[in-house]
């Protein structure tokens, strides 16, 4: 599966560093059961979909049973300069 860019969260602070100003940061994480035809769908939404070889997202295919969401959610306020 593809991975998430680990530079992905200061390349984003970057870009909105000189407009916003970071006030809160959390991260919500939690585990959540998933059905064969669930597993499929959420791996058609992701870039993965697009770099494993067709065997590996057609039905029988090996999916998980579960899977972990983690976001992390930041708010900014407006820089006022």
């Amino acid at each position: 599966m593809v991975g998430i860019d680990p530079a992905k969260g200061h390349r984003l602070h970057r870009a909105l560093d000189p407009f916003f100003t970071a006030v809160d940061t959390r991260t919500v994480e939690y585990t959540a059961p998933l059905s064969p035809p669930e597993a499929l769908d959420l791996l058609h939404m992701t870039p993965s979909a697009h770099h494993l070889p067709p065997d590996h997202i057609g039905p029988g295919s090996p999916l998980p049973r579960r899977t972990t969401v983690s976001v992390l959610a930041t708010a900014y306020r407006p820089r006022r300069d």
